[in-house]
C-alpha cells in the first residue's frame, strides 16, 4: 500500500467514527475491491477495526481498545473445547513469582507450540515479570547426543569438552527473565531431566564443566511432549510439573470447531495467494471428518497442496476452485469484508433459550417459527456454512428415499440449521435427548420418520437435528395410521424404491423398507426385522409385505415380538404396497385389510392371531426393559432350548395380559411371565414375582412353577444369579462411591468363606441379607461409622463350634487390606448375629 493511501484512509477514519467500505471508497475515489483489500491490511496491522456483518462497519483502533480482547481467542476452541484448558494455563503462568511449570501433552500436529506462543504472548500483554523474550528449543534436535543437548541448555565454561574454545551460554541463561518452551521434553536424557529439576527447585545451574560456580537465571519454563508423560520421564522431574494440559486431536474436536479450523487454513491460503478460493462442499467435508496422523499440521499440508493444485490448473484466474462438484460450494473471498461469525449469537440463544421449557410441542413450534421468522431469517446466513449443507444435502437424500418429497422439509431445514449456528454451545445432548422421548411418545411416526430422515448425520449433531426437526413436521405426518407397515425385498434399492413411490402417492409417511442384499438368508431377513420391530409399537398391528421365504418360517420367528395381529403378504408390487397404503391412511380396520389382501391379490396372504406359536416364556420388569433383558440373559443358561424367551416392556406386558383375559387361548403357548413386582394376572398363566426368590423355600417353589422348563438340578443356580443380581441392583441405589460390581464379587466370596468355614448353608434370602449388609457395611467404616461397645466378649462366641472372632478376623482380611480399613468389633458382632438368626 502506497504511504499516501495509508495516511489518506487514517485520516478519514480519524474524522468519522465508523464508514462501510462502500462509503470509504468513494471517498478516496477508488473501486470497492481495492478498497477493501487496503483496509485489511491495515487490518491486519492492528491499526483499525472492524465491526458488524452486513454491512461491515471500519473505524480507528483506539488505545486501550485490546485491553479487553483476549490473546486466547486465536484458539479456535477456546470457548469451547478448550475452555477448562485455557483457563488452567492463564491460572498457571500468572502464579508467583514465575508462574508454575506447565506441560503441554498431546499428538503430534495438535497445536501445542502454538499454545505455547499464546502463553508468552498473554503473559507479555500482562506486563507480567520474566516475559521479556520467548526461547524455544526442540530436545528432539539433540537427543542422540545428550552432552552437547547438555550444553545447549546449560551452557558450557572453556575448555569443558573437546573443541569448546571459549565459554558458551545456554538457554537457562539466556531466557533469564524470559519464557523457555522446550518441545518434545520427553527426549532428555535421564541426566538432563535431573539437571532441570533441580534447576525448577533453586532457580539455579551449573553450566559443563564448571565446578564451583553456581548460576542464577529467573525464567519461565513450559514443556511439550507426544508421549504419555508418567511413562517417559523420570518420576523426579515428573512430579514437579504443576500443570498438565491435555490438547485433543483434530478428529476428537466438535465438529464446529473441526469446521471453523478448516475454514481458517483456506483463509490463510487465500491472504497468502491473494486469490478468492471456491472449495466444493465434498472437499471441505472430508477435510472436516478425516483422521490424520498429523492432525492440524497434516490438515494445513493438505489444504495448502489443494491450493496449490487448484493454482497449476488456473494461474492467471483470480478465483481457484478446489474440487469437482460446483453445486454445494463453500467461498473464501479475498480480500474478505465479512465477520466470520454473528455477533448477535449471543443474544439470540439467550432469547431462544426459555423457549426450550415449552412442553406443548405445537406451541414450541409456533414459538420457534416465529422467533426465526423474525430475528433469524434475515440475520443468520447459512451460505458458506459447510454444516449447514451437509445437512440438508442428507436429510434431503433421505427424504427422497423414504418419501420423495423434498418440500416437506425444505423450510424445516433452513429453520433447524439456523437454530444449530445459534445454539450450539447452549443445549447439552442428554436434555435433548430427554425431549425426544417425551416427543416420541406424543408424535410416534413423526418421531421415527425424522429419525430415518437423520440417521446418516453425524453423531455430535444428530440428536439436536433430529429433535428440532421432529417439531417443526408437526402436522406433516398423520399420527392415526395405527399399523406398521414394512416391505422387504432382496435387492440394493428394491424395497426403498417401490417405499418412496408408495409414500409419496399415498402422501404421507406409511411404509419402511429393508433392502437385503441376494446372499441373505432367512435368518439374515428375520434379524434384520426384529431391529426394526425392537423400536416400534407394534400392539396395534404389523403388516409386511415381502417377496421371498416361508410365510411361516417367518410367522414363528416374528410373532412372539409381536404384540398385536401380523399379515405378511409373499408378494412385493408396486401395486399391492400403494393398495394398503391406501387403506392405512384412510383407516380401514386390520381384519378389513387383512380379508381385501386375502380376496383380491394373486398370492400367499397369511393372516394371523394370537401372541406365539412356540411354547414361550414372557419377562418384563417395572423397572425397564434393560433390566428384563438382563434377567433374559440370565434365564437363557438354564431354560431348555426349546422356550422361546420374550422381553416386553412393563406396559406391553399389562396391554397383552388384558387381551388376553378378553381372548380366549391368546397366550395358549406362554408357560410362564417372569417380573421383579406384583402383576394383576387374571390369566391361567403362571406370573412369578422374582423379587420372591430370596423368600426361604424359593427353591421350591420354583421347581415347581417352572416344571419342564428348567432341570431341577439348575434350580440353585438360576437362584444364586438372581441373587447376585438383585443384590448388584439393589446396592446400585444404596451405594455413595462404591463400585457395586466389584463389591458383590467381594462380598459373595466372604460369604461363600462364611459358609464354609463354620459350615452353615444359608438360604436364598439370608445370603441376600448377608451379601447387602456387608457391602454397605464397608462402605459405613470408609465413611468413618461410629463405635458401639460389644455387649459380650466376643473372643467366647463360636458357630458350630467353631471359635469365631478368629475365624471371622481371617475371612475379612482380605476386605480389610483391599479397602485399607479396619472392622470394627462391633460390625463384626453384627454379623455373628446375622448368621445364627
Amino acid at each position: 500500500m502506497r504511504q499516501e493511501t495509508r495516511e489518506q484512509l487514517l485520516n478519514l477514519l480519524t474524522e468519522k467514527k465508523a464508514l462501510t467500505t462502500q462509503e470509504i471508497a468513494d471517498s478516496i475515489l477508488l473501486s470497492r475491491s481495492a478498497t477493501s483489500l487496503y483496509l485489511n491490511e491495515l487490518l491486519d496491522q492492528k491499526e483499525i477495526q472492524k465491526n458488524g456483518t452486513k454491512p461491515v462497519y471500519w473505524s480507528l483502533k483506539n488505545v486501550g481498545d485490546n485491553e479487553d480482547v483476549d490473546v486466547f481467542s486465536q484458539y479456535i476452541g477456546s470457548n469451547g473445547s478448550a475452555k477448562k484448558a485455557i483457563e488452567k494455563c492463564k491460572a498457571a503462568v500468572l502464579y508467583p513469582p514465575l508462574g508454575l511449570p506447565l506441560l503441554l501433552h498431546g499428538a503430534s500436529g495438535v497445536g501445542k507450540s502454538f499454545l505455547a506462543q499464546l502463553i508468552f504472548d498473554y503473559l507479555h500483554e500482562k506486563k507480567c515479570n520474566g516475559a521479556q523474550n520467548f526461547f524455544v528449543f526442540n530436545c528432539a534436535d539433540y537427543a542422540n547426543n545428550p552432552e552437547l543437548l547438555s550444553s545447549i541448555l546449560f551452557g558450557h565454561t572453556k575448555g569443558a569438552f573437546t573443541g569448546a574454545e571459549k565459554e558458551k551460554k545456554g538457554l537457562l541463561a539466556q531466557a533469564n527473565n524470559g519464557v523457555l518452551f522446550l518441545d518434545e521434553v520427553h527426549r532428555l536424557s535421564h541426566e538432563n531431566q535431573e539437571k532441570l529439576f533441580q534447576f525448577m527447585d533453586t532457580g539455579k545451574f551449573r553450566p559443563v564443566g564448571e565446578e564451583a560456580e553456581l548460576i542464577h537465571s529467573n525464567v519461565r519454563l513450559l514443556f511439550a511432549t507426544t508421549e504419555i508423560p508418567e511413562e517417559v520421564l523420570l518420576p523426579t522431574f515428573y512430579r514437579r510439573i504443576s500443570v498438565i494440559i491435555d490438547l485433543p486431536t483434530f478428529h476428537e474436536r466438535p465438529i464446529f470447531e473441526r469446521i471453523e479450523l478448516v475454514n481458517y487454513l483456506f483463509e490463510r491460503e487465500s491472504k497468502r495467494i491473494k486469490k478468492s478460493i471456491i472449495i466444493s462442499n465434498d472437499v471441505f467435508s472430508e477435510l472436516t471428518t478425516q483422521e490424520l496422523s498429523g492432525n492440524i499440521g497434516s490438515l494445513a499440508n493438505q489444504v495448502r497442496m489443494d491450493c496449490a493444485d487448484a493454482l497449476r490448473v488456473s494461474p492467471n484466474s483470480q478465483t481457484l476452485f478446489v474440487g469437482e462438484n460446483k453445486q454445494s460450494v463453500i467461498q473464501i473471498n479475498y480480500p474478505s469484508d465479512l465477520t466470520s461469525s454473528v455477533e448477535e449469537t449471543p443474544l439470540f440463544a439467550k432469547k431462544i433459550t426459555p423457549l426450550l421449557q415449552i412442553t406443548d410441542f405445537i406451541t414450541l413450534k409456533d414459538e420457534l417459527r416465529a422467533f426465526d421468522s423474525q430475528y433469524l431469517e434475515n440475520t443468520v446466513t447459512l451460505i458458506n456454512d459447510s454444516l449447514a449443507l451437509n445437512i440438508k444435502t442428507n436429510v434431503q437424500k433421505q427424504n427422497h428415499q423414504i418419501v420423495d418429497n423434498e418440500m416437506l422439509t425444505k423450510e424445516a431445514l433452513d429453520t433447524v440449521c439456523r437454530l444449530l449456528q445459534v445454539l450450539k454451545e447452549e443445549i447439552s445432548p442428554q436434555k435433548i435427548e430427554e425431549k425426544m422421548y417425551l416427543f416420541s411418545k406424543q408424535y410416534p411416526r413423526t418421531s421415527l420418520l425424522v429419525t430415518n430422515l437423520t440417521k446418516k448425520l453425524p453423531m455430535e449433531i444428530q440428536s439436536f437435528v433430529t429433535f428440532f426437526l421432529g417439531v417443526m413436521l408437526i402436522g406433516k405426518v398423520s399420527e392415526e395410521i395405527r399399523y406398521q407397515a414394512l416391505l422387504v425385498a432382496h435387492g440394493n434399492t428394491t424395497a426403498s424404491s417401490i417405499q418412496a413411490v408408495a409414500n409419496k402417492m399415498c402422501g404421507d409417511y406409511v411404509f419402511d423398507a429393508i433392502n437385503m442384499p441376494l446372499t441373505s438368508s432367512a435368518r439374515d431377513i428375520i434379524a434384520e426385522v426384529n431391529d426394526w420391530l425392537s423400536e416400534r409399537d407394534t400392539s396395534e398391528g404389523v403388516i409386511m409385505l415381502v417377496d421371498m421365504g416361508s410365510l411361516t418360517q417367518l410367522y414363528k420367528s416374528l410373532k412372539p415380538q409381536i404384540l398385536g395381529e401380523l399379515l405378511v403378504i409373499n408378494n412385493l408390487t408396486t401395486s399391492y404396497a400403494l393398495e394398503i397404503g391406501q387403506q392405512l391412511v384412510n383407516g380401514n380396520l386390520f381384519y378389513e385389510i387383512a380379508k381385501t389382501a386375502e380376496r383380491d391379490f394373486i398370492t400367499n396372504v397369511q393372516y394371523f392371531e394370537g401372541f406365539a406359536v412356540e411354547k414361550n416364556v414372557i419377562i418384563a420388569s417395572i423397572s425397564g426393559r434393560d433390566v428384563a433383558k438382563k434377567i433374559k440373559a440370565i434365564c437363557e443358561k438354564y431354560f431348555n432350548p426349546d422356550i422361546k424367551l420374550i422381553v416386553l416392556n412393563f406396559s406391553e406386558l399389562v396391554n397383552t395380559l388384558e387381551r388376553a383375559y378378553s381372548e380366549e387361548g391368546y397366550l395358549k403357548e406362554t408357560a410362564a411371565i417372569l417380573t421383579t413386582s406384583y402383576l394383576d394376572n387374571k390369566t391361567p398363566v403362571t406370573s412369578i414375582n422374582l423379587i420372591d426368590v430370596l423368600d426361604e423355600d424359593a427353591e421350591n417353589q420354583l421347581n415347581i412353577q417352572l416344571k419342564n422348563l428348567i432341570h431341577p438340578s439348575s434350580i440353585p443356580l438360576l437362584v444364586n444369579e438372581f441373587i447376585h443380581f438383585f443384590s448388584k441392583e439393589g446396592l446400585s441405589e444404596k451405594l455413595e462411591f462404591l463400585n457395586p460390581d466389584v463389591i458383590i464379587r467381594q462380598v459373595e466370596d466372604v460369604v461363600g468363606k462364611c459358609e464354609k468355614r463354620f459350615n452353615l448353608q444359608l438360604n436364598a434370602k439370608m445370603k441376600f441379607n448377608l451379601m447387602m449388609h456387608i457391602a454397605l457395611m464397608v462402605e459405613r467404616t470408609i465413611l468413618g461409622a461410629e463405635d458401639y461397645p460389644v455387649p459380650e466378649d466376643i473372643n467366647q462366641l463360636s458357630i458350630n463350634s467353631k471359635p469365631f472372632y478368629q475365624n471371622v478376623q481371617t475371612i475379612f482380611y482380605t476386605l480389610e487390606q483391599f479397602y485399607k480399613i479396619k472392622i470394627s468389633t462391633w460390625e463384626l458382632y453384627i454379623i455373628y448375629e446375622i448368621l445364627i438368626g
